[in-house]
Order: C-alpha cells, then structure tokens, then sequence
C-alpha cells in the first residue's frame, strides 16, 4: 500500500497563512477544518503529525472577536440575551395566566359539584292560575 507523502512543516504553514488570510477577507473565523481541505489530508492524520503547529502556530494567529458596531459577535450576544429576557418574561406571563385558569376551573367545578348534589333543594313553583 503506498501513502503519499505528507507535507512538510513550511508547507503547512503557508496552507495555515492562507487560510488565515481568506477568513479575514471574509470575515469568517479559520477553521483547521479548511486547512486540512486545502492540504488533502484527513483530520486524524493532520492532528497526528502537526499537533505542534495547531497549538504553537495556527491556533494563536486566530483573530479573537470583537465588539462589533455592525451586529458581529457581540452584538449577537446582547441581541441573544434580550431576546432571553423577552421570553423569560412572556414565560412568567403564562404560567400566571394558566394559574388564573386552573382556579377558575377549580371554582367551576366546585359550583357544579354543589349543584349536582341531591341535598340541593330543589322547589316546585306554582303553577300561574293556583295564585
């Protein structure tokens, strides 16, 4: 069985620079994901024999988010927590409003109880022409 022969180290890392490179320009985050693709290597052979170079080389290069004023990762974040608040309160709202229907359930039925009940008086009315 013959294996192509890996790549060395220097064309690793021009792969890692370019993939860098391309997630900057498009504004995406670089993912050993891509390199591998760019490389033709499977993930488990690259992490194998260039664990170094992710951990010392590629992984330190990746851009950290920034609070961005157009609605990037932080402005995601705040919108996720708003939308988290929103729903918590419409939460709290249903469940008050469900209690507020059970107890009138509650109260129904222990009125229909009552009136089902055999000891309910029950009074014939006269009829119109014994006044």
């Amino acid at each position: 069985m013959n294996r192509p022969a890996l790549p060395d180290a220097d064309t690793v890392r021009a792969a890692m620079d370019t993939v860098l490179a391309a997630a900057v320009a498009r504004g995406r985050r670089p993912t050993l994901t891509a390199v591998e693709r760019h490389l033709g290597l499977a993930h488990a052979t690259f992490y194998r024999h260039y664990s170094d170079l992710i951990t010392g080389y590629f992984q330190p290069r990746i851009p950290r988010p920034t609070a961005a004023a157009d609605g990037g990762p932080a402005g995601a974040d705040e919108t996720a927590a708003r939308t988290v608040r929103r729903l918590r309160q419409e939460n709290t709202e249903l469940r008050r409003t469900v209690e507020v229907y059970a107890e009138m359930i509650r109260q129904l039925a222990a009125e229909n109880d009552a009136l089902r009940q055999p000891s309910a008086v029950v009074r014939s009315l006269p009829a119109r022409g014994d006044v």
